[in-house]
């Protein structure tokens, strides 16, 4: 079964990282070191996906979709 990718972005804090998923905002975080961001993004998705299973579906038609980058 392929598995479907999300997108973060991260950014440096004062007291370590955040990361923020494009796809759905919802899904945040936050960890002093970059290593343990990594667990974390992985429990927030677990956890978002748990609480909120019909946007498995949305996932699937974002993924179908057109992607199309702009320059700001």
């Amino acid at each position: 079964m392929k598995k479907n990718r999300l997108s973060f972005a991260i950014r440096t804090e004062d007291d370590g990282f955040s990361a923020q998923c494009i796809e759905f905002p919802g899904i945040i975080t936050q960890a002093d070191t970059e290593p343990k961001l990594r667990e974390m993004i992985d429990d927030a998705v677990s956890g978002y996906f748990e609480a909120f299973p019909e946007e498995k579906d949305r996932l699937e038609k974002i993924k179908k979709g057109k992607i199309i980058e702009v320059a700001i």
